[in-house]
């Protein structure tokens, strides 16, 4: 698979959903530019926290420290002196803001080997994942080798035009070779930047309107016209925006992380349906845009794609956005080939379009068969709800609204569907691939 290369404005909206099945990623810098390096690791850091998943961010610089500019709050202490010395994780672990926390290098070491080998990085992964946290290390090219620990993901920092499998850095190809998965290349510059949406909080891979996508209408969309409805939510703007923090593991994650996790407000409660084997948790937001009509103009042109719809999601003071999100798969590799095949057609301009982990969905109808499933979702589309319809494995079809991130991040749409009058149950997307 050809790695995807953003740029360091893009990325961020990106790392969430690319990050979504990891747990261990490295960035490493392929340019002597370590200062934009580091700026880029702490952007997509933040992106992530932003989103509700705990983060650990750790510079592994252990010679030439690198993240501590970057950093609001740090320890004279750090990972050397934790993996050395003994000194608490949770003394040297520092809270940047609400679910991120920094740990710097500390002493310098006269043995850096002695932290990149050192045997307590397979314990505190196990805690990560354990949580369904993330840790991030920053780690210079030549120490990637070095490092005892299985990655679950690469993301190199380069100029355009870097190969990762060059000869100008060693250590990220040797690393490559291992089998680590090279989620992405982050490039310094690229030729006319697109513009981008004014920072917000938290990231969920939104843009600007982007130009139409050169796809032909399809013979029936599967979206509806947002309506009136959406114009009103618009003007007095009902719904809110959330999303449910991971916690983060007690041993070895540090304490710190621990306290943070108790702390924090409960989420709203998941749907009760069960998690099942045959679920669909994630589609490609394609465009989003704060007003209704222009997403549902923009969503018709996609009409020959399955299981399109849109999602209006309040994002903190930015407002309601109106998400234009296309198909229901299993995994995030079957959205990512989707948005590729895109990519080549020219469907969707390079590099818009974000994979997005969207477990749930409003549930308005089942039908026995196929046919009278699409009798109902017409019939919603036409009153102005973005219905779509999802097959079951038993013959039967689902006629979903929606699709969402998070239970909270679904009231701007339940709102919109009480308007209509509609009688909808929050659960979880499941079905045969759309």
């Amino acid at each position: 698979m050809t790695p995807r290369e953003v740029t360091p404005t893009h990325f961020p909206n990106l790392a969430a959903t690319l990050f979504a099945d990891r747990t261990v990623i490295a960035f490493t810098p392929a340019t002597n530019d370590v200062a934009w390096a580091a700026s880029a690791a702490w952007a997509a850091a933040r992106a992530v926290a932003r989103a509700g998943r705990r983060v650990g961010l750790v510079d592994l610089s252990l010679e030439r420290p690198a993240l501590h500019p970057g950093a609001t709050d740090s320890a004279d202490e750090g990972i050397v002196d934790a993996f050395v010395f003994g000194v608490s994780m949770g003394h040297v672990a520092r809270e940047q803001e609400p679910d991120l926390y920094f740990i710097s290098v500390g002493t310098v070491p006269t043995d850096p080997n002695q932290v990149w080998a050192n045997e307590r990085w397979r314990r505190l992964a196990r805690g990560f994942r354990q949580e369904g946290a993330l840790l991030l290390l920053f780690v210079p090219p030549a120490a990637l080798p070095r490092l005892n620990l299985e990655l679950d993901g690469l993301v190199v920092l380069a100029p355009v035009g870097y190969a990762p499998d060059g000869l100008t850095f060693p250590g990220i190809g040797e690393r490559l070779k291992r089998g680590t998965p090279l989620i992405a290349i982050v490039c310094t510059e690229r030729s006319a930047p697109r513009p981008t949406p004014p920072p917000r909080r938290p990231s969920f891979g939104l843009r600007p309107p982007p130009r139409r996508p050169v796809v032909r209408p399809g013979v029936i969309a599967a979206v509806a016209v947002v309506g009136l409805a959406a114009v009103l939510a618009v003007r007095f703007g009902l719904g809110s925006d959330g999303s449910q923090p991971a916690a983060v593991a007690e041993e070895p994650v540090p304490d710190s992380f621990a306290g943070a996790s108790a702390a924090a407000a409960a989420a709203p409660a998941a749907p009760a349906a069960p998690n099942p084997g045959d679920s669909l948790f994630y589609s490609v937001q394609v465009a989003a845009f704060n007003r209704a009509d222009q997403a549902a103009a923009y969503a018709q042109d996609f009409g020959g794609a399955d299981a399109a719809t849109v999602s209006p999601v309040r994002l903190g003071r930015q407002g309601l956005w109106f998400r234009v999100i296309i198909g229901a798969f299993p995994t995030a590799s079957d959205a990512d080939s989707l948005l590729r095949a895109w990519w080549r057609r020219g469907a969707v301009e390079r590099p818009n379009g974000t994979i997005l982990r969207t477990p749930h969905a409003f549930l308005v109808g089942r039908e026995a068969t196929l046919e009278a499933a699409r009798e109902l979702a017409g019939g919603l589309r036409r009153r102005g709800v973005a219905a779509y319809i999802v097959p079951a494995p038993d013959g039967s079809a689902l006629v979903l609204v929606g699709a969402f991130e998070a239970p909270d991040q679904a009231r701007a749409a339940d709102s919109l569907l009480r308007l209509t009058g509609l009688s909808a149950t929050l659960a979880y997307r499941m079905g045969t691939r759309r």
